[in-house]
């Protein structure tokens, strides 16, 4: 009381002293400005959304339902927030953007780029009905858009109604950008014209991740050399203000700009441009509404990034100086409003119109019946322990490997091959199999390769994918739950799911009681003999992990198969073929983690058990049950891209990319699986991938935590946290007698 006494005291001798001019400053006692002040500024309006990945609808094609409420997503839902702030500020008055990753992510961008092929029919992509509808000024392109080649990026291109950017986009053949650079925006403020230059730039990990389709087409060059290029060009041209698309994520914590390395997440160095307003940035799947930059000459920018999957769109209003017609914050924040689409927001009857016939064979065709599955086999535990699921992936590589390569000089060369759990969601349930379970596993376009690899480099990929665990005290039971999804130092943020690999062909312990790079323990073949460093093996491995997506020491593996097969669609040939899967055929307990060193062909049954214990405790928690039971709760889907984009895991739930990033992806979110794989955070697939930052926002970087986790840690802590406050209440007695 006497603090907010001797407060307001101060505040009004400073306004008696200083007058009117102090009164002002603080925003107290001004009236409303004067008629030559409100008709000196006026007000234009950005709408962004970015990292959509194919979501039209708020449908998961993998549950076969409507995303839960309070997780509801999707552009018809966007659509109806546009429509509405455009109906209030007057459509000439609002600049409408998408910051990239828009035709890959669900079943319904895949059907059509895959199965009933635009380039081929000459219908329209779902996506380009969409956004011709919505009515966007502008586009960037984000590394999930090369995932199916040039080709299906053309034929969107032709089909929607606004430019498709992409300034550091180059061509081999004559150096010049393969997309436009930037395009200028007439709009309309307070009856005035003004111009937006939007300049798109993307992340340059797409040569990696899609090397198979770009390598001789496209080359990228660096971002922010790029906008440092086209900013100057663009005032030049007439833009009054400049926006800019940037597919990429914010620069990682104690990374310095390099144009040589070609950084896959840039975007804070982009706004730091001189003549950048506003930038929106994306890639890593993060909700991050606001971050404001400034230069060493006092000016600012906003970087605004929308929340994946149209959870969100950023709005942002913009002060105009109806003079010169550039921003005038002022003393104002720069400042994005999220509009989220969860809650009590209308679908768009008309988008819902326009796709109907398209999703509705979606729906059919994921649902299409392709086998029987003998027993439930589950991904839920894959990220820690061997699994059938995981297996299952391994033996179709394999035996694809294996076949394509039998009448040739490596036909003798045992095949091993590498899997990675997309999601902890999916699920073959004992019984029928659809195309959608199927999906639900393998949840990125990948393509299948094959490498001659020999014991050293195998030993040394096998460490590297082994840093995804947490180091744990020597003989201490594992804890899945707090021991996975390690920080990746050089990107300061979890690991994700979709950049560990289980191999099988081979068996071998990861004592994760070791440091990092000294992990791998009795390394063998099938037959039981050690592996050495000159031994030789044929790597069944997918274009992601191939191309160098996750960093993974690959560049001298010489390839010796390539036939494009796509791994999702090997996977549902083969179950068509062989009509029955029965994990006894196939399922093989190769590889295990450990704590201690463990005696050649030992099984260390005591940690694995200990980790399904933890990991069942932490489960009945989030059930709210004290059993480890199930409390009818539903289950969610995962996602994952990345760029395996975009990017780390809620928990590390992987899936539909990081990429991001890619390559999320950058996910393990909670929707796992699918996206910004692609490098980032993502791969090509279905993505997601969640990595942090340091701005205001909502990212989520797959925190392990301290906390107790099970009821006996509980108890404990409520025992502990009762027992001290008995003893200070003791304390306080005492000084009372005392004073008394």
């Amino acid at each position: 009381m006497r603090l907010r006494s001797l407060a307001s005291s101060t505040l009004a001798l400073t306004l008696i002293v200083a007058g009117p001019a102090a009164a002002s400053a603080t925003g107290l006692g001004s009236g409303p400005p004067d008629e030559e002040q409100a008709a000196a500024t006026g007000e234009l309006t950005m709408l962004a959304t970015t990292d959509v990945h194919g979501h039209v609808l708020n449908w998961d094609y993998f549950a076969n339902a409507p995303y839960p409420v309070g997780e509801e997503l999707g552009m018809s839902r966007a659509s109806t927030l546009i429509k509405g702030v455009k109906e209030v500020k007057g459509e000439d008055s609002v600049l409408l953007v998408d910051n990239g990753d828009t035709i890959q992510g669900t079943p319904l961008t895949y059907y059509y780029a895959q199965q009933e092929r635009i380039t081929e029919t000459g219908e329209t992509h779902p996506m380009a009905k969409t956004y011709n509808h919505v009515g966007y000024d502008a586009q960037v392109v984000g590394n999930h858009e090369f995932n199916y080649g040039l080709g299906l990026l053309a034929k969107y291109k032709e089909q929607v109604n606004f430019p498709v950017l992409g300034a550091n986009v180059i061509n081999d053949d004559d150096d010049q950008p393969h997309l436009d650079p930037y395009t200028l925006v007439e709009k309309n403020v307070s009856g005035q014209e003004i111009t937006i230059g939007v300049l798109g730039v993307t992340t340059p990990g797409s040569r990696i991740w899609d090397k198979n389709k770009l390598s001789g087409k496209v080359h990228f060059d660096d971002p922010v050399e790029t906008a440092k290029k086209y900013v100057p060009e663009m005032k030049d041209a007439g833009a009054d203000i400049v926006v800019v698309l940037s597919h990429s994520g914010k620069d990682p914590e104690g990374q310095t700009w390099d144009p040589s390395k070609l950084q896959e997440n840039i975007s804070t160095s982009v706004a730091k441009v001189p003549g950048v307003d506003v930038l929106v940035a994306g890639h890593t799947h993060q909700d991050e509404p606001s971050q404001v930059v400034s230069r060493e000459d006092g000016t600012k920018a906003l970087i605004t990034q929308p929340n994946y999957w149209a959870r969100s769109v950023s709005e942002v209003d913009l002060p105009i100086n109806l003079e010169d017609m550039g921003i005038d914050w002022g003393s104002a924040e720069p400042e994005a409003t999220p509009l989220a689409t969860q809650g009590d927001v209308a679908e768009d009857p008309e988008i819902k119109d326009l796709i109907d016939s398209q999703h509705k064979k979606t729906v059919d065709y994921v649902n299409t019946k392709i086998g029987s599955v003998t027993e439930t086999m589950s991904a839920e535990s894959s990220y820690y322990e061997d699994t059938a699921i995981l297996d299952f992936i391994s033996k179709v590589q394999s035996e694809t490997v294996e076949t394509a390569l039998a009448d040739t000089e490596y036909k003798d060369v045992p095949v091993i091959s590498q899997a990675s759990p997309f999601s902890r969601t999916a699920k073959f349930p004992a019984g029928d199999i659809t195309i959608r379970d199927v999906a639900g596993l393998y949840v990125f376009d990948n393509t299948l390769g094959g490498v001659e690899i020999n014991g050293s480099q195998l030993r040394d990929y096998l460490e590297f994918s082994a840093r995804y665990f947490k180091q744990t005290e020597e003989g201490a039971d594992f804890d899945p739950v707090n021991g996975t999804n390690a920080i990746d130092e050089g990107l300061d943020r979890p690991i994700p799911d979709y950049n560990y690999d289980a191999l099988s062909g081979i068996d071998y312990d990861i004592n994760v009681s070791k440091p990092v790079g000294e992990r791998i323990e009795n390394l063998t073949d099938k037959e039981g003999n050690t592996v050495g460093d000159d031994d030789t093996f044929i790597l069944a491995i997918n274009n992601y992990r191939q191309s160098g997506g996750g960093d993974y020491p690959v560049g001298d593996l010489k390839e010796v198969y390539n036939e494009q097969v796509e791994v999702r669609q090997a996977l549902i040939d083969w179950v068509k073929d062989n009509e029955i899967v029965d994990p006894t055929d196939f399922y093989d307990e190769n590889w295990q983690v450990v704590t201690t060193t463990q005696d050649p062909g030992d099984d260390d049954e005591a940690s694995s058990e200990a980790a399904a214990q933890t990991e069942a405790d932490a489960q009945a928690e989030a059930d709210g049950t004290s059993d480890g039971g199930n409390a009818d709760g539903a289950d969610s889907t995962d996602s994952a891209n990345g760029d395996e984009d975009a990017a780390a895991n809620d928990g590390a739930n992987s899936a539909i990319d990081a990429e991001a990033t890619v390559d999320a992806d950058a996910t393990v979110d909670a929707d796992g699986g699918t996206t910004s794989a692609n490098g980032s955070d993502s791969d090509s697939g279905m993505d997601d991938a969640k990595g942090s930052d340091s701005s205001s926002g909502r990212g989520n970087a797959n925190a392990g935590g301290d906390l107790p986790r099970t009821g006996a840690e509980l108890g404990a802590s409520i025992g502990i946290a009762a027992a001290i406050i008995a003893l200070g209440a003791g304390l306080v007695w005492f000084a009372r007698r005392g004073r008394i």
